[in-house]
């Protein structure tokens, strides 16, 4: 998380130089008035450039040091559109006062965190859950040897946050409109409905115990004879339209490797279209797509490179004679083999990627483009974000 650490005394860059010092902090950086940093005349110090885009600020030739002239409230507006996160050591009432006016939107809000001065107490402001501001809070806290002071509904009565569900494993929330009426709901102990058929089952142990009010449930069926005030669902499938409007959330794992492989010069928007339309008459959604795997031989096409950074996952290129003995294949082409040397691509490449031994769909045929799709398990590890070959998906 891209943090900046905003300082108004010599005690609280002290207490700055601390936090950045942490190897779990590398993208963090410390702002301050000139005469804390270093010159009271202001302007720049030694060599190095203002970070990102804030036009207010100079280097104070401390590395990770940056000064600033003239008042804080126009150094606040940069730093709250340029960094995800903002730790402010200072007051709190002056927090509120300067990021009053900017928060708009709790899903693009950075997360705030404020410490005293004396660095005795660490309270997250805003983007507690969504922006990961109590988690901030905590790790500050844990740095400086302080208090985190957490004040939201579900962390106080050590409940699951909603939104917070499976982030730590990568898991996509969808309905997103819904978060606050379900969130109203686990805090007030009603009954929520809990459906589950893919990805990491002991999700819950990070917030406690299973709550009372939480019910586990088998079927769509179920949901519908419970009648619950909210429903949570955790499933790499397409859910029926019947599931309750308005307070249903659903998490998508990511479990599932698309297999591809393509003719020279395939457009982005030709394989997405086909693995788009797989998935659909298969029941499955594209939200839980982990990771697209092919050989290496397709390693440098563009339009499947393209393609999963426009899913945001790891694109995978397999050597040829990986994919040789994959076990699972279940349509091999004497085509391919004559030209490549392997049975085929998309199915050995789905298998390989997802350590899985049968396919969840079978090779499909699109223009130019074929696609096999194969399930990790519940237990693996979430992809890396990257090109090359990584550690199993499907938490």
């Amino acid at each position: 998380m891209k943090t900046a650490i905003l300082v108004l005394s010599q005690s609280g860059l002290n207490l700055a130089r601390g936090l950045r010092a942490s190897p779990a902090w590398p993208e963090t950086v410390v702002f301050g008035p000139s005469c804390v940093v270093g010159r009271c005349g202001g302007g720049p110090v030694g060599d190095g450039q203002s970070p990102s885009n804030l036009s207010k600020t100079f280097p104070s030739g401390e590395p990770g040091v940056f000064g600033w002239i003239g008042p804080l409230r126009l150094v606040v507006p940069e730093v709250w559109r340029e960094y995800d996160a903002i730790v402010a050591v200072m007051a709190l009432g002056i927090v509120v006062r300067l990021i009053g006016p900017l928060a708009a939107d709790k899903r693009r809000d950075p997360a705030v965190v404020v410490v005293d001065d004396a660095g005795r107490f660490a309270i997250p402001v805003l983007g507690g859950h969504g922006a990961g501001a109590n988690d901030l809070a905590r790790r500050v806290a844990d740095l400086l040897g302080a208090t985190p002071v957490i004040t939201t509904a579900s962390d106080a009565q050590g409940l699951p946050a909603v939104d917070e569900i499976g982030r730590d494993r990568g898991w996509r929330i969808e309905r997103i409109e819904n978060l606050t009426r379900v969130a109203a709901a686990v805090v007030r102990r009603q009954t929520v409905a809990v459906y589950q058929d893919s990805g990491g089952r002991d999700w819950w142990l990070r917030f406690g115990p299973w709550p009372e009010h939480f019910v586990r449930v088998e079927s769509w069926d179920e949901i519908a004879r419970l009648d619950p005030t909210a429903v949570l669902v955790i499933s790499d499938r397409i859910e029926p339209v019947s599931l309750p409007d308005g307070r249903t959330l659903v998490y998508r794992p990511r479990t599932l490797v698309a297999g591809i492989g393509c003719k020279r010069g395939t457009t982005c928007e030709t394989i997405a279209a086909h693995v788009e339309a797989t998935f659909a008459a298969e029941g499955l959604a594209i939200g839980s797509l982990a990771a697209v795997a092919t050989v290496t031989l397709k390693a440098d096409e563009p339009g499947l490179i393209a393609f999963a950074r426009s899913r945001g996952v790891p694109f995978l290129a397999y050597p040829p004679e990986e994919l040789v003995d994959v076990p699972g294949i279940e349509t091999p082409s004497e085509r391919v083999r004559s030209k490549i040397g392997i049975p085929a691509v998309s199915e050995p490449a789905a298998l390989r990627a997802s350590g899985a031994t049968v396919l969840l769909v079978t090779k499909t045929k699109g223009p130019g483009v074929t696609v096999a799709v194969a399930r990790a398990s519940g237990n693996a590890t979430p992809y890396h974000i990257g090109i090359g070959v990584g550690p199993n998906p499907g938490a």
